[in-house]
């Protein structure tokens, strides 16, 4: 082995370590909203929860279960479910760069952990990022010529169709892929005409008989008969403040991609860079046509502008990174410390939310003090220093809970719950709140984990203050 090989071996291993080591740092703040809703469904249920055909949900859920399977404590489950998808990246990543034989889909690999990723750090979950670092293979596969044999082919496959059933908007950054392809190549090979049509027709069809009711309201935001979010784009300011948003989230990402634009105006080479343009304006505006902009950084809109970073990095990293300096020493010392800077916000972020732990933690502790399961949050309270509460702190307070002291489980509730449906008036003695649109009854609950005693929700002193 070269010796760098053996750097880049060593740099690489280093990272993921770092992050397995964040991960068990800051298990407790890594299961919110989706994730909270996910582990403590494959606890209570003990079997994968695959929704909307988005089946990658299962490799998300697939370290804590084997910890639900084994009988493992909720301290050791919560544990594995942060430290899953770090499990599965690096198996990305050594398939990438062992199998296909390729470093820069090794290095792509760690970048997509990175970038475009700060809340949801915290939701490791999340499908759409799991889909979007299965890109990276795909444009591996095409780029390392393993689309021949017929093994190469079925791996290909199996990659695409479940980057396409990871998230709806997957399909935009796999289009590209094989545009880009087509650009670099002035053709598609036969067999990877065929595979590509064939895919994408299973995907078509399937999500077009099979369609959840949540998928079909996304999609509902396409009609502009009553969403009116396009209208935002008819002010030029508006622009302004798009370009002020990706300038400050996505400040490497931004810069990468107008040094690539430099370089291939540079080349002369027109085609790719209104290929990587068209790609990366039209999805912005896609988004922004259909909802309406959160000026701070959020989950949601990381999710929705996930798409993005696979259209800027991967023609930097194989037009640029591949063939200029940046593949020397000066290279991987500034990549490494751009990385370690990106790792170091993370841990500032990580700390921010140790702080509503703290806090969940405190009325978890009083609740406890208390006989009964069911308890609802005092208005004060949701009010001042809970405010964060979300609706997935049903089901965060649960599995907490369950981590202190699994013989006494509580499940608090906030105001904004119980208004929902009317949950106040309806819910009865035997009944509780697993979020605020689904009320099950007590004895749906798997008794090894989440024993609710049947009563009334009980109102809890105020904590804010202590």
């Amino acid at each position: 082995m070269s010796p760098s090989r053996n750097y880049f071996s060593l740099l690489t291993n280093l990272f993921f370590l770092v992050m397995a080591i964040f991960a068990v740092v800051f298990a407790q703040e890594r299961f919110q909203a989706d994730g909270a809703y996910y582990l403590f469904k494959i606890s209570n249920y003990e079997s994968f929860q695959i929704e909307h055909q988005r089946f990658i949900l299962a490799v998300s859920q697939f370290l804590p279960l084997v910890g639900v399977k084994l009988g493992l404590s909720m301290n050791a489950i919560v544990i594995l479910n942060s430290l899953n998808n770090i499990v599965f990246f690096y198996l990305v990543f050594l398939y990438a760069v062992h199998f296909l034989k390729d470093q820069t889909a090794g290095v792509a690999i760690i970048l997509f952990q990175c970038f475009g990723v700060l809340h949801i750090q915290f939701t490791p979950m999340y499908e759409i990022w799991y889909g979007t670092i299965l890109i990276v293979l795909v444009r591996s596969h095409l780029v390392q010529g393993r689309y021949y044999s017929m093994k190469d082919l079925l791996l290909l496959g199996a990659i695409m169709i479940t980057v396409l059933f990871s998230h709806p908007l997957m399909f935009i950054p796999l289009i590209f892929i094989f545009l880009l392809q087509a650009f670099e190549r002035f053709a598609l090979e036969w067999r990877l005409f065929v595979l590509v049509i064939l895919i994408f027709a299973i995907w078509f069809i399937i999500k077009k008989l099979f369609l959840s009711t949540y998928e079909a309201g996304k999609i509902s935001l396409l009609d502009t008969s009553w969403n009116k979010a396009y209208q935002n784009l008819m002010h030029p300011s508006y622009y302004w403040k798009l370009c002020k948003y990706f300038f400050t989230y996505y400040t490497i990402p931004m810069l990468v991609f107008l040094l690539t634009m430099g370089f291939y105006i540079f080349r002369q080479n027109k085609l790719k860079m209104i290929l990587c343009c068209a790609f990366l304006f039209g999805h912005i505006l896609l988004i922004n046509f259909t909802n309406e902009m959160e000026w701070i950084q959020s989950p949601y809109f990381e999710r929705m502008y996930m798409p993005i970073i696979p259209i800027i990095f991967l023609p930097f990293l194989y037009d640029i990174f591949t063939q200029m300096a940046l593949r020397n020493n000066y290279g991987a010392i500034l990549l490494s410390l751009i990385i370690v800077w990106r790792i170091g916000r993370f841990v500032d972020v990580g700390l921010d939310y140790k702080k509503n732990t703290r806090l969940a933690e405190l009325v978890i502790d009083q609740a406890q003090k208390n006989p009964g399961s069911k308890f609802e949050i005092a208005p004060g309270d949701n009010l001042s220093c809970l405010s964060w509460i979300d609706w997935s702190f049903t089901m965060e307070s649960m599995i907490r809970s369950a981590e202190k002291n699994p013989d006494h489980i509580v499940s608090i509730a906030s105001a904004e719950d119980f208004s929902e449906s009317d949950n106040k008036s309806t819910l009865n003695e035997n009944d509780f709140m697993m979020r605020r649109w689904e009320v099950m009854p007590d004895y749906l609950m798997n008794q090894k984990r989440f024993h609710i005693a049947h009563g009334k929700y009980v109102l809890l002193d105020p904590v804010c203050g202590k």
